[in-house]
Order: C-alpha cells, then structure tokens, then sequence
C-alpha cells in the first residue's frame, strides 16, 4: 500500500523542504517532494516537522527493564518503550557482569533479533568487561576483568549481531582487541578508560574509531610533576576521525559543553545516545538496578538521573531519545538539520546501517512526526504507524 504524508516539513541531510510531501511503499520511502498524487492513504501532517527515525547506538534497558536479563516479551517491551519516544533503531548494550550472565544475555538478544527482523533492535554492543578498573562508573568491579586473546572472534562467529564492543585500548591487550574488532567488521569504542592523549592516539590505529558516553568514564588533563597531560577527552575532541557519542541529557553534560563539543565535532562526528537503564520511564524516587536485578549494582532516580547511592557517580541514564532531541536543538541555535543528523544519519552510518537514518528515496521508512516543540506525534517503522 502506497502511503502519501503531505503539508510536512522534512528534514533532509541537506536541508528542510517546507510544506512538502512524501511516499511511502513497502516499508521503503520511494519520493520525497514535488508532486506525489496518488497513493492508497494519505496523512497530512498539518505542518509538522518529519524527521528520520532515531538511531541509538547505545542503550541498557527501558520501561522497568534491562538487556541483561530480560527474556523475549521483555526485550520486546524495551523496544516498545523507547519506539514510542522516537527510537526505530536500537543497539542492545550488556555491561561488566558474570561471563555466564553476558553469555546468556547475548545469546538472547542474538535469538530475538533474527526472529525479529522488523524490530528496532538491530544489534548488540558489549560494553565491557575489559575495562580500567579505575574508571568503572557504575560498571561493577567485581566483573571488570582482562581480555582473553581471541575471545571476541569466538563471540562473533557464535553470536553475528555484535556489532560494536568498548573496552578500555591501555589495559594489557586492549590494542590488540581493536586490531581483532576492525577484521570482524566491529566498531571498536573507548571506554571506562584511563587512557591519556597518546594512547588514545595509538588506539586510533589500531582501530578504534569511537569515544563512548564523551566525557563519562574518561579523565582529561592531569598534572604529572606540575606538566599537565591531555586526556582522552582531549584526543576524542582533537581528532577529526574519532567520532564521539554523548547522552546529552542535561545532567550528564551541561549545555556548555553541549554546545562546545558541538562546535568542535559537529554533527558529522557526533552520536546522540541514551545510555538508558531500567530506570528510564521511572519517576524521581524510585529504586531499581543497572544491570540483572539478580546481580546488578542499586541506583535511584533522582533529579532525572539514575545515580549510585552514594551520589558520586551517575548509572546509566533514565533518557529517552526525544529529550535528548530538544536538548540539542537548545545547544545547536535550532538547527534541526544539525540535531537529525546526530539523532540518526551520523550512528545509523556509524554502525554501517545505510539503509536508514535520512529521509531519501530508497531509505527504509523510519519517520517520526514532531510538533513544533519537538514532541512526538507519530512514529512510523519501516512503513508502519506504531
């Protein structure tokens, strides 16, 4: 059924067609403005903005659930949870826990997408547990451990939808872990790291091409016998072929800095993630897990956040994508291009899925209709109204 949605403002990669059409068959976007007339249905989108479905690279769990132990009817209401806020495309994240529990989760989560190919989760990023203990966050320690010479080639023959992994480039093989991702076709990120300028440079030839959470789990510049030392943070906004995600929240970087790691990076480079936990749809005051409820660390909601109990460390986090939308149309003077492409062109191509993440011809049709305080009016995932 060929499905025409008029009197839209479309946000391309190139700018904004006001007042125009599109259509839609098959799942697929087939015309995008000039005169479209015919067609089986139509939506007037009465002014609104339509925009590419969002594209979150990274994210635990939502809706008073997690990756990490949710079965099939409870993967399939995190994916439910985060479409309704915008979210057609979703890479399902496991933390630093027992090799048995990440073993369990990704043969899952590994089951449920190919028996669910028309679902927003499209694969699975592991987020540890090779990391530097000294920047765990609230990545248990107890499960932060060394890497195991060829572990992930073994992960990825048994499990083909990992698709990106983030470990820590200065512990003891960390770079031969990039070299090992790069052949396997998997996004190598920087994260819960300790690493400085240098290493983080050497990282990036050895196939890292991505900071995870920019900011979080990371040190900048230190003082070593009064000289200071740049950080990751500095390496990931120094170089122009590392790409950074942030969880532009509000409370996990502050307007400033969103709009400064914007003007360093720009939108080309920048990935929009949620990082959310369980927690995400819970109000302040309640108390859950990051991770399995069996083994997971305790957090609150607070102030919009999830925090460890101490409150020296934020949890993951309760957003979802459409907060983050608006919070980067804040930071970027409205630019609604811009912020489009972080929310969906820029991780959609990130993580090699090309057939999404823009509104062109040939294009999946993931498309969301946003009200003019960028509120979610209709969410549509490969052609259908959801």
């Amino acid at each position: 059924m060929k499905t025409l949605i008029k009197n839209a403002n479309i946000v391309t990669t190139r700018g904004v067609l006001s007042a125009e059409s599109l259509a839609y068959e098959n799942g697929r976007i087939t015309a995008v403005g000039g005169d479209i007339s015919e067609a089986d249905r139509i939506i007037d989108a009465e002014g609104a903005w339509l925009l590419p479905g969002f594209v979150d690279i990274h994210c635990h769990g939502g809706g008073g659930y997690e990756f990490m132990d949710a079965h099939e009817g409870e993967i399939c209401e995190i994916a439910d949870f985060h479409l309704s806020h915008g979210t057609t495309t979703l890479i399902a994240t496991t933390l630093a826990a027992s090799d048995e529990e990440t073993a369990a989760a990704v043969a899952r989560l590994d089951a449920y997408i190919a028996s669910h190919p028309t679902s927003p989760i499209a694969g699975i990023h592991l987020e540890g547990p090779h990391f530097n203990i000294s920047q765990c966050g609230a990545q248990n320690p107890e499960y932060i451990r060394p890497l195991v010479s060829g572990e992930l080639t073994k992960i990825k023959a048994e499990y083909p939808t990992v698709m990106r992994v983030s470990a820590a480039p200065e512990i003891e093989g960390g770079m031969a872990l990039g070299d090992e991702a790069r052949s396997l076709g998997i996004v190598a990120s920087c994260g819960h790291t300790d690493a400085d300028f240098s290493e983080i440079e050497e990282a990036m030839k050895h196939g890292y091409s991505l900071m995870t959470h920019l900011y979080s789990g990371m040190k900048g510049v230190t003082r070593k016998n009064s000289f200071r030392i740049a950080g990751a943070v500095e390496a990931g906004l120094y170089f122009d072929d590392m790409q950074v995600e942030i969880i532009a929240d509000g409370c996990h970087l502050p307007p400033e800095l969103l709009r400064f790691i914007y003007k360093i990076k720009g939108a080309e480079r920048i990935s929009l993630i949620t990082d959310a936990i369980r927690a995400a749809g819970m109000p302040d005051g309640a108390k859950t897990k990051i991770g399995s409820m069996a083994a997971g660390l305790d957090v609150i909601v607070e102030d919009g956040v999830a925090k460890l109990p101490d409150r020296q460390s934020f949890a993951g986090s309760t957003a979802t994508t459409d907060r983050l939308f608006k919070n980067m149309m804040m930071a970027t003077g409205g630019d609604i291009v811009a912020v489009a492409k972080m929310a969906s062109t820029t991780p959609a191509s990130l993580m090699g899925l090309s057939d999404r993440g823009e509104i062109a011809p040939g294009k999946r049709a993931d498309l969301l209709l946003m009200d003019n305080d960028y509120n979610i009016k209709k969410v549509i995932l490969n052609g259908e109204e959801k």
